[in-house]
């Protein structure tokens, strides 16, 4: 191993370390509460231009914040932004690493092409150097704001060399199973508690978290481009359920790494809004369209840019269906005429697929 490689690593080590040390020695614990996008950069945009997604996750995020000050007096908070202004990824990273926090959660909203299939739900990620094909499009969409930041954008050295891929790795394995411990706890609270359609807990290869150095998530709270989704994301009702759920995440978290425990917020999820699956108006019922075709529910398992043979080991020995548009390959299990239907043949196969979740079809 070249003599500049050990130099390489023994910084990358000594830079990681120190949120860990801090949180050991410190009296307060500190979070950074990252709101996505801002400024010139209004990131995913919903039914009317008014829409917009950096407006969805400053609200929630300001909330979060709101509730650690009221009830959690040894949480430190510090915002990214706490106004409508821009943002660079880097900067964002720099924020969290100058104040040692001892957790990082960055709040964005999720969207699809008009072109693709409605989906709802909550996802969680936490850092992966190697991408899935199941979540490309999530980290296309979320690191595209590099564009944005022009010369500024040369520090990142997204495509990186052998070196700095063995550093960042020794960073991902310190940091990421406590990372994975509050992703699950964050996505059981937005679920269970703000009663959201469950999309899994996932990694990617995401610049925001790549250069933060202490356990660090970024949540996609819902579907803006899913009519009933962005219904509750434009309510606020809707923002301050999702708020509550992240914040009880939060203090859960704090608690189990401090031994001090915070109020919990009771959550009561709009009724009107509540689980939200492709606007399907009952759970039981087999809807029509205008046309008169009926709507089917399939559950996807995968999705990429590559024709998987229908024996594929990917498919895990499940028989799914191959969906093709525009040049990219989806692929479903099952077929189910009701939501509730649906929802039992996921159910059946999350031990495999964990991140499975039901689309529709018109048939």
């Amino acid at each position: 191993m070249r003599k500049d490689l050990h130099i390489i690593l023994y910084i990358g080590i000594l830079l990681f370390a120190t949120p860990l040390q801090m949180k050991a020695e410190g009296e307060q614990f500190t979070v950074v509460l990252d709101a996505g996008h801002g400024g010139k950069d209004p990131g995913a945009i919903g039914s009317s231009a008014r829409n917009r997604e950096k407006d969805i996750n400053m609200d929630i995020t300001l909330e979060v914040g709101k509730l650690l000050k009221a009830n959690s007096k040894d949480v430190k908070v510090i915002y990214t932004r706490s106004t409508d202004v821009f943002i660079e990824l880097g900067r964002r990273a720099e924020i969290a690493n100058k104040a040692k926090a001892n957790l990082f959660v960055s709040i964005h909203t999720n969207a699809l092409p008009k072109t693709a299939r409605k989906a709802s739900g909550v996802q969680t990620y936490t850092l992966s150097l190697r991408t899935a094909s199941t979540n490309l499009e999530v980290e296309k969409r979320e690191n595209s704001v590099i564009a944005l930041e022009g010369e500024a954008a040369k520090k990142y050295d997204y495509f990186p060399s052998a070196e700095s891929n063995i550093m960042f790795e020794l960073m991902q394995d310190h940091d990421m199973k406590e990372s994975v411990v509050f992703a699950k706890t964050v996505q059981n609270e937005m679920v269970r508690t703000a009663g959201r359609n469950n999309m899994g807990v996932h990694q990617a290869n995401l610049a925001v978290l790549r250069l933060t150095y202490m356990p660090s998530v970024l949540l996609e709270v819902g579907y803006i481009s899913t009519p009933s989704e962005e219904q509750f994301l434009m309510s606020q009702s809707g923002r301050q359920t999702l708020a509550k759920a992240i914040y009880n995440a939060i203090v859960t978290y704090k608690a189990q790494q401090t031994g001090k425990e915070s109020k919990l917020e009771k959550v009561t999820t709009p009724p009107d809004t509540a689980t939200p699956s492709n606007s399907a108006p009952d759970n039981n019922s087999t809807p029509s369209t205008p046309q008169g075709k009926k709507t089917v529910y399939k559950v996807q398992v995968l999705a990429g840019n590559v024709k998987l043979k229908s024996n594929d080991k990917q498919f895990k020995g499940l028989k799914c269906e191959m969906h093709q548009q525009n040049g990219r390959y989806t692929y479903t299990y099952g077929s189910a005429a009701t939501l509730n239907e649906a929802k039992k043949i996921r159910k059946s196969i999350l031990n495999k697929f964990p991140q499975a979740f039901i689309v529709t079809f018109e048939e």
